[in-house]
């Protein structure tokens, strides 16, 4: 009889690479039967491939029966959260180096784009505190009742670190500030702070959701305002390339950033974390409205 070939180290990296690529729920339910089959095969990079290209469709069309309702809906708000506001960031970048700057040239395609990016953030912004308040509130009072001190500290990171920033970038622009500014190397620095910054206060609220797995109305409430606020941050991301476009083709004053290259990169990053954030909203919907 046939003996199966010996699976080296590097194939099982390999294969358990492959398995990370799949969701949480979908590698413990057939992550073991997976495994066994690339052992059978003497795993390998070929072997690996088929499954780690298996795993897009599985994100995007889940299997219901892997998922609870109110964990997917949870699950769904994190990932909404922190590719919403990555996109909000990247928006704010782009408007401090165009609008903020007066770069129009008096084209009725930017200041369209622009009015459109403004409106549409603020709805973005409006949407998503009404939505998520009453979530958050929830949390609070729970972990303040079960007296859960690391909850209600992560739940506290939203409003400590935006505040640690913009108190960091008033004392960097009172320091190294001048007429013009901040030289490009500071803007830079401080650009990469504010992420890290946003991403500390998208990281309190998931870390929360996932320790106290609140459920009920606070929860469907705030997967339905992530959806509007989902469309309205695609909507400011659009709008921010049609402008970004349309000064690279006419606007003198832009004249430093006509290049190809800036539009292709941030159209990228603006349709990676638009498509994120929509298949996060599109999913969350969906275990809301199964029974």
């Amino acid at each position: 009889m046939a003996t199966p070939p010996a699976r080296r180290p590097g194939r099982a990296r390999l294969a358990r690479a492959a398995l990370r690529l799949y969701p949480p729920a979908w590698r413990a339910r057939y992550g073991a039967e997976v495994l066994a089959l690339l052992d059978d095969t003497g795993g390998g990079l070929a072997a690996a491939l088929g499954p780690a290209w298996r795993a897009i469709p599985a994100w995007i069309w889940p299997p219901r029966q892997l998922h609870d309702r109110e964990a997917r809906m949870r699950a769904s708000l994190g990932t909404g959260l922190v590719s919403g506001a990555m996109l909000a960031g990247v928006g704010m970048v782009f408007s401090q180096l165009t609008e903020f700057q007066r770069i129009s040239d008096n084209s009725l395609v930017v200041l369209g784009s622009y009015a459109i990016f403004d409106t549409a953030m603020a709805v973005c912004a409006l949407v998503a505190a009404a939505g998520g308040l009453p979530l958050w509130l929830v949390m609070l009072r729970r972990a303040r009742r079960e007296h859960r001190t690391r909850e209600t500290a992560y739940l506290m990171l939203p409003i400590v670190a935006p505040g640690t920033f913009l108190v960091t970038l008033r004392v960097i622009v009172r320091l190294l500030g001048g007429p013009g500014g901040v030289s490009p190397g500071v803007f830079f620095a401080v650009t990469l702070l504010g992420f890290g910054a946003a991403a500390v206060a998208c990281a309190g609220p998931i870390l929360a959701m996932q320790r106290l797995r609140p459920r009920g109305q606070a929860v469907q409430l705030a997967i339905r305002a992530a959806s509007v606020a989902t469309a309205a941050i695609v909507v400011a991301g659009a709008a921010s390339v049609t402008a970004l476009t349309a000064l690279l083709l006419w606007a003198r004053g832009f004249a430093g950033y006509h290049s190809g290259a800036v539009l292709s990169g941030y159209l990228a990053v603006v349709a990676v974390l638009a498509m994120t954030a929509i298949v996060s909203a599109r999913r969350g919907t969906r275990a809301a409205h199964s029974r």
